[in-house]
């Protein structure tokens, strides 16, 4: 690092001959920081005030205890390099020199830095102007977020807009997660945030016994730590024990966009509203208590954050989980009997445990690691759009079988499993490729997301069957090529209730949707949310117009339980499906 207010290291003479030299009042040796490597091994040249460089001992700011001695701290001077640097006194008069002030170094104590101006900085390459609460700025090495001590007290490292990072005041999501049946607090149920690519945001946080918690979140900055508009949406993964996990069946999580909601105070961002309440559903009684999984997702790159974690017995629906950004996972309710419990994240193959829960038994420790040996695959194929209406574009997604619900026709989606990634629109009108894909089977869905656009149901064509797979196939081949063309057709439109996001609703109940031009009959059926047929409808006739309807007449509804309806439009007197409406919309719950 040079900075040019530093002067008079040492005499013009000295420095002609050597670019270090030992200061006689301290017997520290200054130096040079333009000079190349002026302080030898285990040795670099660091800026402590400004007047004076010395050459410090680098160190592992990672370890416990550092190797630095009293006086001084170990700090990053660089983007792979901490060094030992003299820690200063913010109440002592000028203790650092003309235009420096003693500010933290993240919560490793106070050091020297250079004053800069946050609207026009003039900071060394490599160096961020960090705002300071009491105005102005200084000169320091950027934070990273994979360290916990780079910022001070509960600041947090954050992304700006000059692509720079620095630390600010936190984002919050503050909320609850309770029992949609009896509005309960649930405790020591377990929540983090997920990215838009549905990576793992934040750390797991698990409740208070009220349910409450809070998660930090990532947001962009301003320079001024202002959140950017559009700089960090979220949505909420939960799971308890006893209780569906969230989100999980009919349910999806509503997108949270933190830097529009977030309000300042007391030295935070927080967002607080119905979003960052998570409510969750009450299993059926068991027979013996339920177990649970638990323990580390362990990989570099990518980092294991986001992963999900399928805990397979053989039965349908098995317990599921994510790991948190750290890695951690917990899969709760578990059942007596012997499991094999894989991740699935793309680009991230993972070894497979094989463990044996008793009742009521919650293990520990079992660790996936990755096997960075093992190459992930790549699985292309293409999509045809027929009668597409507003549908111009669509994705394909992969979910791992032990997920996939043949009734619903739907399973869960692994992080990064799509085309095209995730977080870009569906735009997919042709050939796809999805990159990444770890070991496992999977069934592959096209048009799983709202977007206007149905896989075709017609069973007597081809391209309208779902797609099984094995990586690596039969061959041992990672690159798979599916021959036939899927065939995707416009969506047939929800009024209500569900026709963008899950809806309340009240007795009696009235079903309504768009009518299909093309149609002679229709048939609906309502799913609970774990997926099980309550009420069907098969001898729906046809409209010219208008917006078909029915009243529902199954079971009645229960509070706290969430629903989803699903119309299938047919010609040919009813024999023949034409459209459907949308996989993930329709979806109700009673007021």
């Amino acid at each position: 690092m040079h900075h040019p207010r530093i002067a008079a290291l040492c005499s013009l003479a000295l420095l002609a001959l050597a670019p270090a030299c030992e200061d006689e009042s301290s017997g520290a040796t200054r130096c040079d920081p333009a000079a190349a490597d002026p302080c030898g091994t285990g040795r670099t040249c660091v800026a402590v005030r400004g007047d004076l460089a010395e050459c410090r001992p680098t160190c592992d700011p990672d370890a416990t205890p550092t190797t630095c001695s009293e006086g001084s701290a170990c700090v990053p001077v660089g983007p792979v390099q901490a060094a030992c640097v003299p820690t200063c006194d913010p109440a002592a008069s000028d203790s650092c020199g003309a235009d420096w002030l003693c500010v933290p170094a993240g919560d490793r104590g106070n050091i020297c830095r250079p004053e800069c101006d946050p609207a026009a900085p003039t900071c060394a390459t490599g160096e961020v102007c960090q705002p300071l609460a009491a105005g102005g700025g200084v000169c320091t090495v950027q934070c990273s977020r994979d360290d916990p001590l780079a910022c001070p007290g509960e600041q947090s490292c954050e992304r700006r807009t000059d692509g720079l990072y620095a630390c600010y005041d936190p984002v919050h999501l503050l909320g609850r997660v309770f029992d949609l049946a009896t509005d309960l607090g649930i405790p020591a149920a377990r929540v983090f945030a997920a990215d838009e690519t549905g990576g793992a945001a934040s750390d797991g946080a698990t409740t208070a016994p009220d349910g409450s918690y809070q998660l930090t979140v990532p947001v962009e900055r301003e320079l001024d730590g202002t959140p950017t508009p559009g700089g960090g949406t979220f949505t909420l993964r939960a799971g308890a024990q006893d209780y569906a996990p969230f989100p999980h069946g009919v349910r999806v999580a509503l997108p949270i966009d933190a830097a529009a909601l977030a309000v300042e105070a007391d030295g935070a961002w927080t967002v607080q509203n119905p979003a960052t309440d998570v409510g969750l559903i009450p299993l059926p009684a068991p027979t013996r208590p339920r177990g649970s999984i638990s323990g580390n997702v362990v990989a570099d790159d990518p980092g294991p954050g986001g992963t999900l974690i399928v805990a397979n017995a053989g039965a349908p629906d098995p317990p599921i989980g994510w790991a948190d950004r750290s890695g951690a996972y917990v899969v709760f309710n578990t059942d007596v009997g012997t499991y094999l419990v894989k991740g699935y994240k793309a680009f991230l193959q993972l070894e497979t445990r094989s463990v044996m829960v008793d009742a009521g038994e919650h293990l520990v420790g079992i660790d996936l690691h990755e096997l960075p040996d093992v190459p992930p695959a790549t699985v292309s194929g293409s999509i045809q759009l027929v009668n597409p209406g507003a549908c111009d574009g669509t994705s394909v997604v992969l979910v791992p079988e032990e997920t996939f619900d043949p009734d619903l026709a739907r399973g869960e989606v692994a992080t990064g499993l799509r085309a095209p990634p995730p977080p870009a629109e569906p735009t997919v009108s042709g050939t796809w490729t999805i990159e990444g894909v770890p070991d496992g089977n999977y069934a592959v869905l096209a048009a799983f997301e709202n977007d206007e656009c149905v896989r075709d149901p017609d069973p007597g064509i081809a391209g309208t069957q779902i797609v099984h797979l094995a990586v690596p196939d039969t061959t041992g081949s990672r690159t798979i090529a599916i021959g036939e063309s899927f065939k995707v057709t416009g969506a047939l439109a929800i009024v209500f209730p569900g026709a963008a996001e899950p809806e309340a609703v009240s007795t009696p109940l009235t079903f309504r949707w768009e009518d299909d031009s093309s149609e002679d009959a229709y048939h609906i059926v309502v799913y609970d949310a774990f997926g099980e047929e309550l009420w069907r409808r098969d001898d729906l006739p046809g409209e010219s117009g208008g917006e078909p309807s029915v009243d529902y007449a199954g079971p009645a509804l229960q509070p706290g339980m969430f629903y989803q309806f699903r119309v299938t439009s047919l010609r040919r007197t009813g024999t023949q499906p034409i459209s459907m409406t949308e996989d993930l919309l329709g979806v109700f719950f009673l007021e």
